[in-house]
C-alpha cells in the first residue's frame, strides 16, 4: 500500500512527515491516546505534534459502518466535545478525535479502535483470535486473562479478542494498558535491511496473566496469542517479540 510521506493537516499549522520507525511512545494530538506505531510528526524545532496514521486521514472518509452495529453508521468529529463519553471498544474516555454513531445511543469510538481487525492469525496459522463485542457465555466462560473479569466495568463491557478454542480472552484495553504500563521494558528496534517493519520487543512478568491458565496452557500459547493481539492493535507495521519473565527479585 502506497503511503503518503508528507501531509498538511487542518489540526496543525506545520507540515507533517511520516515516521515509520520510532524509538519511543508518543501522545497522538488527534485522539489524545498513546501510540507506538508509525505516525505523522511535525519536523519544526520544539514542536512535538504527532498523529496516528488513522487519525491523520480520519476526516477524509464519509460515514463508516461497523459489523458490530447494524443499521447505523459512524461519522468523524475532529473537535472535542466535553461530554465525558467512553469509547465502547476500549472503555477509555474520549478526549479528542472520535467517530460517533448515528443511532439514538450516540456511541463513540476512537479512530484506532474503529479500525481494529475482526480477526488475526499468526503467520504459521497456529493461532487465530477474533474480536468480539460481547462474549456469549455458551461459547466461552473465560474471563480476560489480565483483569480476570468479563466486563471492564459495570457500564462498559469492552471489546475483547478471543481464541478460536474459546479458552483465551483478552480485553483490548487490558492489552494496551499492559504495554504502556511496561514502557521501561519496551524497545522499538529499527527495520532490518530490506524490510520496512519495525520490531516491538516487550518484556512482561508472568504474574500479569491469570496464574491458573498460565500453568495449564503454558507460556508458549499465551505468548503467541498476546503477540497476535498486539499486532492487531498496533498494525502490521510492527513485528512483535514478547518475552515472559519471572517476577524480578529485588535486593
Amino acid at each position: 500500500m502506497l503511503r503518503i510521506t508528507e501531509i498538511k493537516h487542518p489540526s496543525h499549522r506545520h507540515r507533517l512527515t511520516l515516521f515509520t520507525s520510532i524509538q519511543t511512545s508518543f501522545w497522538c494530538d488527534g485522539c489524545k491516546e498513546q501510540g507506538l506505531e508509525s505516525c505523522y510528526k511535525c519536523n519544526e524545532r520544539n514542536c512535538n505534534f504527532h498523529l496516528h496514521e488513522d487519525c491523520a486521514f480520519a476526516s477524509s472518509f464519509g460515514p463508516i459502518t461497523h459489523q458490530f452495529f447494524k443499521n447505523c453508521s459512524f461519522t468523524f468529529h475532529g473537535e472535542y466535545q466535553a461530554d465525558n463519553r467512553n469509547c465502547v471498544a476500549c472503555g477509555k474516555n474520549v478526549r479528542g478525535f472520535m467517530y460517533e454513531s448515528s443511532s439514538n445511543e450516540a456511541l463513540v469510538l476512537h479512530p484506532r479502535c474503529l479500525k481494529l481487525p475482526h480477526s488475526k492469525t499468526t503467520s504459521d496459522h497456529r493461532v487465530k483470535v477474533t474480536l468480539r463485542k460481547q462474549v456469549d457465555v455458551l461459547l466461552t466462560r473465560s474471563k480476560c486473562q489480565i483483569c480476570n473479569r468479563r466486563k471492564l466495568s459495570e457500564k462498559i463491557k469492552g471489546w475483547a479478542y478471543v481464541s478460536d478454542c474459546g479458552k483465551h480472552r483478552y480485553h483490548v484495553a487490558c492489552v494496551k494498558d499492559m504495554i504502556f504500563n511496561n514502557l521501561n521494558n519496551v524497545q522499538v528496534l529499527e527495520p532490518t535491511e530490506g524490510s520496512n517493519t519495525s520490531t516491538l520487543s516487550l518484556q512482561v512478568q508472568q504474574s500479569v496473566f491469570n496464574g491458573k491458565k498460565f500453568r495449564k496452557y503454558g507460556g508458549s500459547i499465551i505468548k503467541l496469542i498476546v503477540e497476535v493481539i498486539i499486532s492487531a492493535i498496533f498494525g502490521d507495521a510492527l513485528s512483535i517479540i514478547l518475552t515472559l519473565v519471572d517476577v524480578v527479585q529485588r535486593n
